[in-house]
């Protein structure tokens, strides 16, 4: 019983968490977790996306290769491929 419970709310935890790159234009979302801990991390850090920080997807290219976000009230072009990195919930 116990593991179904530990199944039962992690499948609803990942259920409401998804990677930047997967959001939707004019939404709001907080960070909740980055997926790798590298320089690039300690990028994002420098620039102000830290965990349980408020960004908004503003923009995106055509094909969806760059994302631009509000941060703390400045905007930023991030890379898709490094938005993959970021965990954020609804």
């Amino acid at each position: 019983m116990a593991n179904f419970l530990e199944y039962f709310f992690f499948a609803l935890i990942i259920y409401y968490m998804i990677t930047l790159d997967k959001g939707k234009l004019k939404k709001e979302y907080k960070i909740e977790k980055f997926l790798d801990h590298s320089t690039i991390v300690r990028r994002f850090l420098e620039l102000g996306l830290t965990v349980g920080q408020k960004v908004k997807v503003v923009a995106t290219s055509l094909q969806k290769k760059v994302f631009l976000i509000e941060v703390r009230g400045y905007l930023l072009s991030i890379r898709t491929s490094l938005l993959e990195k970021v965990v954020v919930s609804q």
